[in-house]
């Protein structure tokens, strides 16, 4: 992997840490490895992504990558990131403690449920550069409405944490002294449930159709373990005992 993308395992959980210097600026190379993390942490139902230091979660990409002649692997790169995190079935949760800003900010936008600090800031300062940000542009109309979206991307402004939860873009909010112990708590909370149910939720919800979530409901959820375990249980007043819990 890379020093700078550093990923481990705490038993279900695996883990994924921006070490990428005081402002965690990511480069190219820094992207791949990303992309390869999440790839390589596909058998963990839940994934933690979070980044060493205070000053930044993660300041964006290099702007040297910007240029004419660089630009286009690194949103080669970029895209390939962008598919590793649509396409695992892993839960991912973005712990952010720091600013996110630009391409930093789109890789929690990538992730499935994000919590932050009330140290967090949230800004796209592409335009600034005559540069655009892909991800926000795809994903915050429909997250946070055209017009939020629309004026954080066109003027790069920058909210707070209250209201970056108050507008849907991070799920919970902790105080810095909190922050780590309130991860910790969402990610147990989602290991303690059923796996092929967590996965089958998240493909449902990124297909984001109705036709499609009754099919994954219908043709891969329904016929797992789990789903007659959760019925079961819960007629007969009991805790369940998900499959996961059987092969300890």
């Amino acid at each position: 992997m890379s020093e700078r993308i550093i990923v481990g395992r705490e038993g279900r959980l695996g883990r994924i840490t921006l070490a990428a210097g005081r402002l965690n600026i990511l480069g190219t190379s820094d992207v791949r490895a990303l992309e390869q993390a999440v790839r390589s942490l596909g058998e963990s139902p839940v994934v933690l992504l979070d980044a060493e230091g205070t000053s930044a979660f993660s300041a964006g990409m290099d702007i040297a990558d910007h240029t004419r002649d660089r630009a286009p692997e690194m949103l080669a790169a970029f895209g390939k990131m962008i598919a590793a995190f649509n396409e695992t079935s892993s839960v991912i949760v973005a712990k952010v403690g720091a600013p996110a800003l630009g391409g930093g900010f789109e890789v929690v936008l990538l992730c499935d449920l994000a919590i932050c600090s009330e140290r967090a800031i949230f800004s796209l300062p592409e335009i600034k550069l005559a540069a655009l940000a892909p991800v926000a542009c795809g994903v915050l109309p429909a997250l946070i409405g055209r017009a939020r979206a629309n004026d954080l991307i066109l003027t790069g402004r920058r909210v707070d944490a209250q209201t970056a939860l108050q507008w849907g873009v991070v799920t919970r909010l902790a105080a810095p002294d909190a922050l780590d112990q309130a991860a910790d708590e969402l990610c147990q909370e989602l290991l303690s449930l059923s796996e092929d149910a967590l996965r089958c939720c998240k493909r449902a919800l990124r297909a984001g159709t109705i036709a499609e979530s009754l099919r994954v409901y219908t043709d891969v959820l329904l016929p797992t373990d789990d789903a007659a375990e959760g019925i079961d249980a819960f007629q007969g007043g009991r805790a369940p005992q998900w499959s996961w819990s059987q092969h300890r």
